[in-house]
C-alpha cells in the first residue's frame, strides 16, 4: 500500500453506534511515503477539530466526479490551501486501495492523491455510510501525533483492507485502539476515543516514546495527552477492559465501549437491547475499531 502523507491538519469522524449489542509538496504533487498498512503520522489534533465543516460537507459526497477525477463542488475549500490539501490526502490515503489515485487541477494546478490503505472504495461513487465513517475516523484518530514527529506504526482491525503483511511482523508492541465520531454536527464536540494498549500500559519504549494518544493525561482525567476521551484499558491484561473480544490471528480488538466494560452491561443483553440505562452510562458498542503497533 501507498504510504501515508504527513499531515498537519485534519478532519472529524463518525462511528457506528447501536442502543445495545447491534452491530512536503513538490510543485504539483503530494510527497508519498512507503508500503502497505505501515504509515507514518504526523497529524495535529487540533487542525483536524478545525476542519469540521469542510469533513462533514465532504462525507456527504462521493469523492470523485468520475473515476480519477476529484469532486471539486465537495472539496472546495479544502483544496484551496496547503493544509487542505494534505487533510484530503490522508482522507483518500484512508478510504483507497494503492491501485487509485485521483487528480484536481486548483488555480491552474493539478494535485495527485493517492490511495493507501482502502478502508471504504465505495466512497468514490457513494457518500459515506454511517460505517464508512467509522473506519475513515479511526483512521485518522490513529494517525494523530502529538509532537511533530512522524513514527511508522501498523494499523489493524476488523476489515479485509488491514489484514496484516510480512513487512508488520516487526511491529510488536500494542499502542492502543482508536475509534469514535469525527463527523458529529459543530455544535456537539468530536466524539474521539483512545483505550490504552497492554504494551502501553507497560510502559515508554520503543516506538511508543514519540506516541502519546492512548496514554491518559494526569493533568485532565478523563483525556489522554492529544485531548482524546480515555476509555481505559483495551484488553483482559486489565481487570476493567474497554473492548470485549481481541482477535488472537489478527491481533486486533473489537466491539469496544467510551469506557469500562462492567459485568452487568456485558452479560445483561436484554437489558442491552433495550436501552432500559440509566441516562448517565453510555452503553455504545463501536464496531469499526483500529488497533495500532508500533516497532519495540
Amino acid at each position: 500500500m501507498r504510504a501515508v502523507f504527513q499531515l498537519l491538519s485534519a478532519m472529524v469522524l463518525l462511528v457506528a453506534v447501536s442502543c445495545a449489542d447491534d452491530p512536503s509538496e513538490s510543485s504539483a504533487h503530494q510527497a508519498v511515503l512507503s508500503a502497505n498498512r505501515l504509515s507514518a503520522n504526523r497529524l495535529s489534533a487540533n487542525r483536524l477539530s478545525a476542519n469540521r465543516l469542510s469533513a462533514n460537507r465532504l462525507s456527504a459526497n462521493r469523492l470523485s466526479a468520475n473515476r480519477l477525477t476529484v469532486n471539486l463542488n465537495a472539496t472546495g475549500n479544502l483544496l484551496s490551501t496547503e493544509e487542505g490539501r494534505e487533510l484530503f490526502s490522508f482522507v483518500v490515503s484512508c478510504a483507497l486501495p494503492s491501485d487509485i489515485f485521483l487528480e484536481a487541477t486548483v488555480g491552474g494546478t493539478t494535485f495527485e492523491f493517492f490511495g493507501e490503505i482502502g478502508l471504504v472504495p465505495s466512497w468514490l461513487f457513494h457518500p459515506l455510510t454511517a460505517e464508512g465513517k467509522g473506519w475513515i475516523s479511526a483512521c485518522l484518530f490513529a494517525h494523530v501525533s502529538l509532537g511533530d514527529v512522524s513514527v511508522p506504526i501498523s494499523l489493524r482491525g476488523p476489515n479485509r483492507a488491514l489484514a496484516q503483511t510480512p513487512d508488520e511482523r516487526d511491529f510488536t508492541v500494542e499502542e492502543g485502539a482508536f475509534y469514535g465520531n469525527l463527523f458529529t454536527p459543530l455544535d456537539q464536540p468530536i466524539d474521539w476515543i483512545a483505550c490504552r494498549g497492554e504494551g502501553q500500559a507497560s510502559g515508554e519504549f520503543g516506538g511508543l516514546t514519540d506516541r502519546d494518544c492512548t496514554e491518559p493525561d494526569p493533568a485532565n482525567p478523563g483525556l489522554t495527552k492529544c485531548g482524546f476521551n480515555f476509555a481505559g484499558d483495551c484488553g483482559t491484561f486489565s481487570a476493567e477492559p474497554t473492548c470485549e473480544q481481541f482477535s488472537e490471528t489478527g491481533q486486533f480488538y473489537r466491539r469496544c465501549h467510551a469506557g469500562p466494560i462492567d459485568d452487568e452491561r456485558h452479560h445483561d443483553h436484554a437489558h442491552h437491547r433495550n436501552c432500559g440505562r440509566p441516562p448517565d452510562r453510555d452503553d455504545r458498542v463501536f464496531q469499526q475499531v483500529i488497533t495500532t503497533y508500533v516497532l519495540p
